[in-house]
């Protein structure tokens, strides 16, 4: 992991422009691809109270669809298997979706996790140390204290077993106590979605002694389900007990972008086990988002089956495809082999990873230490992303197109960090200039070959370079000081540059 990361921005800024130059043919290729029906029509319903976050909206579906199928489906890589479940941590800008969205989520949750406590197949797991631990449910703490999460211990509570006046003997003619210590489970305990609307709050973000803890309560819950290496466990000092929380929850976290992002997410190694998006809407989307909020003051727009009729919709939706997996299994006997992938999907697994090798080696050494990290992780997502895709379309077999699906889940996460850098060195202070940059670059512009105006960007910086022999990155260095008089736009996947008027 790196501790303390040096970035060069000029070198960061000139990779991202690179990458994002050689992946045009791909992105066209991916563009084709379309995600299953149901969840189109679950993305389609959630971003008409969310205005604007379809991806969002899509990471909903699938962590709500891994959790649920997180005792059915695994993912085999040799001796070991990966469990389905996503956590996703939604980083975005004030007002911008993130509450809309988990109050429409919140009672699709509750009702789908009925539904599946419900079923008649389900019973306990027998990986399970705890009773309970089965039972699915929605947490949504608004303390990150070691007692809120992880729960305590009652020493010397009445046991509602023991009667006055009575034998008090088990089954097996042991005797009943009269006191017994009783576990209080935390908001970690058990199965379900936690939710956090104020992530920033958890201490993750920022680096203090006292959330050292807390963060490594999250790392460890999303370790694998099949091993105790996902247990939570915390010595209570004072009485002599060790408390131990058996957490297979799926995580569900929103907060708005932290001071220092862009180094906490490549050091803090809490944040490889997460799928992150980390977007910040522009100035412009957010009038757009008010205005069609606006736009729907005074109106009543009701659902002519109820108001929660979506609620209804989506949670018979989840369970059916919980049943068809809960039947798979029965027939295979086996959670890894509910679904297989097929030779066609295990050639298209490892061509994205060269690509995706392709697209790391762009960056400075420093750079692709950091991002390298994230790779075994984001392989690793995209495996149970496609498994899911398959078991949302039920289907036994894992093909090419269910990969590419799931690709397109994964690199808008990455490409949405990505972003993110860019953007913050687009604004950073110390890209400060003399006019002599604007002249030349000016100059450059007007010498490239036009069309209505429009000059490749690609055009643009190889014509800088050949005129003045300097590399890439000061092309970037000096644009920074320029761009305000030009604009862009982005066409056939290409960016195009314009002198403004």
């Amino acid at each position: 992991m790196v501790e303390d990361l040096q970035v060069d921005e000029w070198e960061l800024y000139d990779a991202l422009e690179k990458m994002h130059e050689e992946d045009n043919i791909e992105i066209e290729r991916r563009g084709t691809v379309t995600m299953p029906e149901v969840v189109i029509r679950w993305t389609d319903v959630v971003t008409q109270f969310s205005l604007h976050n379809t991806y969002p909206a899509q990471m909903a579906f699938f962590t709500t669809l891994g959790q649920i199928l997180k005792d059915k489906l695994r993912v085999p890589v040799g001796r070991l298997s990966l469990d389905p479940r996503i956590h996703f941590c939604w980083i975005q800008t004030a007002r911008s979706g993130k509450t809309t969205m988990f109050d429409f989520l919140s009672p699709v949750w509750e009702r789908t996790f009925e539904r599946i406590n419900e079923h008649p197949m389900r019973g306990e797991n027998p990986r399970g140390p705890l009773s309970g631990v089965n039972i699915f449910d929605l947490q949504n703490p608004d303390a990150f204290t070691d007692q809120a999460l992880l729960g305590t211990i009652k020493l010397g509570q009445p046991n509602p077993d023991w009667v006055r006046n009575q034998e008090n003997l088990d089954i097996e003619g042991n005797p009943i106590p009269e006191e017994i210590d009783i576990n209080i489970p935390g908001a970690l305990f058990g199965s379900g979605i936690i939710a956090f609307d104020e992530f920033e709050h958890s201490g993750i973000f920022k680096e203090t002694q006292h959330k050292q803890d807390t963060v490594m309560m999250f790392q460890k819950f999303m370790n694998r389900l099949d091993s105790d290496t996902h247990l939570i466990k915390k010595r209570l000092t004072e009485w002599g007990k060790d408390l131990v929380v058996d957490c297979q929850r799926s995580l569900w976290a929103t907060t708005l972008p932290p001071q220092g992002l862009e180094k906490v997410i490549l050091t803090k190694g809490v944040f490889q086990r997460m799928w992150l998006y980390v977007r910040e809407v522009p100035e412009s989307l957010k009038m757009q988002m008010e205005e069609e909020y606006i736009g729907l003051v005074g109106n009543i727009v009701e659902d002519e089956n109820g108001s929660d009729a979506f609620t209804v919709e989506f949670s018979e939706m989840l369970y059916d495809i919980y049943c068809w997996a809960d039947m798979r299994l029965q027939e295979t006997g086996d959670m890894r082999t509910i679904t297989s992938f097929t030779p066609d999907a295990q050639k298209r697994l490892k061509t994205v990873w060269r690509g995706m090798r392709k697209y790391m080696d762009n960056f400075p050494d420093h750079i692709y230490a950091a991002l390298n990290t994230f790779l075994m992780n984001t392989i690793n997502n995209m495996c149970n992303a496609a498994a899911l895709c398959a078991c949302a379309e039920k289907s036994s077999v894992i093909t090419a197109r269910h990969i590419d699906q799931a690709r397109i889940l994964t690199d808008t996460s990455f490409d949405s960090i990505t972003t993110w850098f860019s953007d913050r060195l687009k604004k950073s202070p110390q890209r400060l200039a003399e006019k002599g940059r604007e002249a030349m670059i000016t100059k450059v512009y007007v010498s490239s070959t036009k069309k209505s105006g429009w000059v490749s960007k690609t055009e643009l910086v190889n014509n800088y370079m050949k005129t003045t022999k300097k590399g890439r990155a000061t092309f970037y260095r000096e644009w920074t000081t320029t761009e305000h008089l030009f604009e862009e736009k982005r066409m056939n996947n290409r960016v195009y540059i314009r002198r403004k008027e």
